[in-house]
């Protein structure tokens, strides 16, 4: 037996501890009470730690969705005089556009006008000359 508890030291000192427990048991009574209080202290720290960790992952999502409904909300003015500001906007590009395009149609309508005056004066002119000198000219087509 003595072999067998120098291979194991650590029962044989356990042994010895609970030979003196044996001899001294108000002392060795005192000693298990507070490591008993160590112990369950330990163990309600432990529980309180898990505890308020799961308390806190389960309430990520919710206060993520707060604060993004929070943002939105606080946004959401400056969007809409953004949207609004875009429709007056479109409106006045709108007229603007209207007005430069009823501009650009004038201008072509002068344009063709005068254009239109040029071929009559160079019709003209053309049929002076063959009326003058029908002989001389070879019209090619």
């Amino acid at each position: 037996m003595s072999a067998w508890f120098e291979q194991n030291p650590n029962i044989f000192r356990l042994l010895q501890i609970f030979g003196w427990a044996v001899n001294h048991p108000i002392i060795s009574l005192i000693i298990l009470l507070f490591s008993l209080a160590i112990i369950g202290s330990i163990i309600k720290a432990i529980v309180r730690l898990i505890e308020t960790a799961s308390w806190s992952i389960l309430q990520v999502p919710f206060k993520l969705f707060f604060a993004v409904t929070r943002i939105g909300l606080k946004s959401l003015p400056k969007i809409g005089s953004l949207a609004l500001k875009q429709l007056t906007g479109s409106k006045a590009n709108a007229q603007q556009l209207d007005r430069d395009k009823q501009q650009r149609l004038a201008v072509i309508s002068n344009r063709l006008a005068e254009i239109q005056k040029e071929q009559q004066k160079l019709l003209k002119e053309a049929t002076e000359i063959l009326a003058t000198d029908t002989s001389d000219v070879k019209i090619e087509c």
